[in-house]
Parts: structure tokens; C-alpha cells; sequence
């Protein structure tokens, strides 16, 4: 009998502490038990799963509420629980939706048991106001931007004995090439100033393949972490807007266009031209990788984010890297868009003639890690190192 005994104690106090670890389960675990429950078409116990879940608001996000009111609208009875959830998603501050969105969910095969609900159109209707004020307010927040970057640009000057005091923030400024009007952004950080001789940073954003239109009505563009690295560093940045029909990967006149900038803001502000820099990430960083080997004259030195080094427009000179300017690259070697494997390949080919290029790596991040938690220390990292070694 004691065996047996003792056998019920096991079983209780094993039963007792499964179920505190399921309670201790966090947020992201008990979404990705739910997804699991999605995946094997096991609804019910998906929406069970999400209420637990839902159970910390302040993790939850509209997404989430979103996938849970499906999860719940293919559950007998789950019904009435898919539209509270639904109705908490419009409550959330700034929804992220379109009208587009909204059409998308109006049609989503996973939410055709509510349809017959009064609650069903009341939700699209306040879900299709939500989008329209985000539209509203996306405009204004475009239009605010476009004004303040024109109102900080400078006149050209008409002597250069002396350079005028710059706005701390973005300026917006247009090179044009034949017909394009292309436009590009400078920054200047808050420590500016126009009496002394200050780092340039030129920056090419990636993207350029997916890029239909220059995105220089976006305010969001203030989010690129190379604008707080040059802060830090107090440098100007140069950041030129490129999209695929006018772009610096496959347009060799787009691509020399940026010295067109660069000589734009040495006009306007006070620039140390023995300390120019020009780098990018992903796409842009492709583009540096051909200014360091094709046409370094005039900069400093060079960054590569996620960068392949090859050009569109031929064999890459990688012996203009045997001494002058650096090149500093720096690559996550699980990037799922630009093979780290193949990267280090050609690193480890040239190496004996690029001596000039420094090569580092990351362990984790993928292609996007300059946008993750580690990426703007590493960048900043980055630049300190080439800046440093770069010093008069």
C-alpha cells in the first residue's frame, strides 16, 4: 500500500507543479502554444489559449486580437467571444489599418460565422473609421514634415568666407538630373556648428528594388538609426532618396548623382572634407562597396550593412582596398536575404588585396539587424571604429 502511496503523492505534487509551469508560461510562449492549436485546425483550444493570453493586457496587441477572434469565430459558441475581442482591437490606440485592410477582414473566410451578428457591421464601421482618421492623420503628419524639412533647407550661398547657422533636425533638398527631380534629406545634430569644420556622412538606404516612388513624404524616415549614430558622433548626414526605376544598383547616373549631393552641402554647410564618409545598408551597402573599389576619390572612408559585394555594373576592384580608405562592413550570419556564408567567401578571396577592408560579423539578427534590438549600438560601434582610424 505504501508504494501506492507513495506513487498518488508523485502523481499530485507532478500534476501540482505541470500546471504552475503552464501558468508561469509567458505571453510569447502561450501565442506560440495557440499558434500551434491554429495550425492542427484545434479552434477551440486555440481561443482557450489566447484567453490566457489576453489575460496581461498590456501585451496584447491588435494583431494578436485579431488572430484570436478567428481562432474563436470557427469555435462552436466561440462566437460572441471573437466580436469582444474584435471590438477591443478597435479600442487600441492608432490601430494599424487601411481601408484596404478593412476590405480584406470584411471578406476573411475565418470570420464568416459572424456575418449574421448586429455587432459584425458595427465593428467594420469602426474599424473603417479608425482607418480613415490613421489616413487623416498620416496626411497631416506627411504635410507637417514636407513643410518644416523646406523651411530648414538653405539658400545656396553666394560666398564661401563664412557658413550660416543650420536648424538642428532634417532639411529637405532636390538634385536634379535631367528631368528627376531627386530629392535627398541632411541632417544636422544638435551639436552643429557652422564655425568649425564637421564629419559628413553619406547614407544609402536598401530597399531600392522594392521601391516604386522617392520616399521623401514619409516622416518615418527620422526612425533610421543612422540618425542618432551621427548625433552621437556629431556628424551632418547626407541621405539621398533612391527608388528602382532611378536607384544606385542598377543606374549608373543615380549612383554618380551622389557627388552631385555631397558638393550641394559642402556649399551650404561646413563640411570637413578630409572627413567624408559614405555607407548604406543592404542595397545602399552594395552601393558603397562599388564607390570603395570603383571611385573612392573623395571620401574618407566606407560602411557595408547587409551588404553584397558585387556590382550590376561590373568585376569589382577590390585591390583600391589594398590601402587608402577603409572599408568597414558588417554582416549577421543568419541572414536570410544576403548569404553570410557567401559574403565571408569573398571576403576571405580578397583578403591578401583588399587589406583595407574590415570585415565583422554578428551572430544572430538576420538581414534586418540594424532594425533590431543590437543594431543601432553596432552601428554606432561601427562608425566610432571608422571615424577613429579615419582622425587626423
Amino acid at each position: 500500500m505504501s508504494c501506492f502511496k507513495s506513487l498518488a503523492v508523485s502523481l499530485a505534487f507532478l500534476l501540482l507543479t505541470t500546471g504552475r509551469l503552464v501558468q508561469a508560461q509567458t505571453y510569447p510562449q502561450l501565442l506560440e502554444t495557440a499558434a500551434g492549436h491554429l495550425r492542427q485546425q484545434h479552434y477551440c483550444e486555440a481561443t482557450t489559449t489566447f484567453a490566457r493570453a489576453f489575460t496581461d493586457s498590456t501585451q496584447v496587441g491588435p494583431f494578436d486580437l485579431y488572430t484570436g477572434a478567428s481562432a474563436a469565430a470557427q469555435c462552436a459558441g466561440g462566437q460572441h467571444q471573437a466580436l469582444r475581442w474584435l471590438f477591443q482591437l478597435t479600442r487600441q490606440p492608432n490601430v494599424p489599418v487601411s481601408a484596404q485592410d478593412v476590405d480584406q477582414m470584411a471578406q476573411d473566410p475565418s470570420l464568416r460565422s459572424l456575418h449574421d451578428f448586429p455587432e459584425w457591421p458595427q465593428f467594420l464601421a469602426r474599424l473603417r473609421q479608425a482607418a480613415a482618421n490613421r489616413a487623416a492623420e498620416a496626411y497631416r503628419a506627411a504635410s507637417e514634415w514636407q513643410r518644416t524639412t523646406l523651411e530648414n533647407a538653405l539658400p545656396t550661398p553666394t560666398t564661401h568666407s563664412f557658413y550660416v547657422a543650420a536648424r538642428p533636425g532634417f532639411a529637405l533638398y532636390y538634385a536634379p538630373v535631367d528631368t528627376v527631380q531627386v530629392p535627398y534629406l541632411v541632417y544636422v545634430p544638435p551639436t552643429y556648428d557652422p564655425t568649425q569644420p564637421t564629419p559628413l556622412l553619406v547614407y544609402l538606404h536598401g530597399g531600392i528594388v522594392s521601391t516604386t516612388q522617392f520616399q521623401a513624404a514619409d516622416p518615418s524616415v527620422t526612425h533610421e538609426p543612422i540618425f542618432a549614430a551621427a548625433a552621437a558622433q556629431n556628424a551632418l548626414v547626407l541621405y539621398p532618396f533612391g527608388r528602382r526605376s532611378f536607384g544606385w544598383l542598377e543606374q549608373r547616373v543615380a549612383l554618380e548623382n551622389i557627388r552631385t549631393m555631397v558638393k550641394q552641402v559642402k556649399q551650404r554647410y561646413h563640411v570637413d572634407r578630409q572627413r567624408v564618409y559614405l555607407g548604406g545598408m543592404s542595397n545602399g551597402g552594395t552601393a558603397a562597396y562599388w564607390y570603395a573599389c570603383q571611385s573612392p576619390a573623395g571620401f574618407a572612408g566606407f560602411f557595408a550593412l547587409s551588404a553584397k559585394p558585387t556590382s550590376a555594373f561590373g568585376p569589382l576592384k577590390f585591390g583600391s582596398l589594398r590601402r587608402g580608405a577603409p572599408l568597414y562592413s558588417l554582416h549577421a550570419q543568419d541572414d536570410e536575404q544576403v548569404a553570410y556564408h557567401e559574403v565571408l567567401a569573398t571576403y576571405s578571396q580578397q583578403q591578401n588585396i583588399a587589406q583595407q577592408w574590415h570585415f565583422a560579423s554578428l551572430p544572430t539578427g538576420g538581414h534586418g539587424f540594424l532594425y533590431g534590438p543590437g543594431g543601432p549600438a553596432a552601428l554606432n560601434a561601427l562608425l566610432g571604429q571608422l571615424l577613429k582610424q579615419t582622425a587626423r
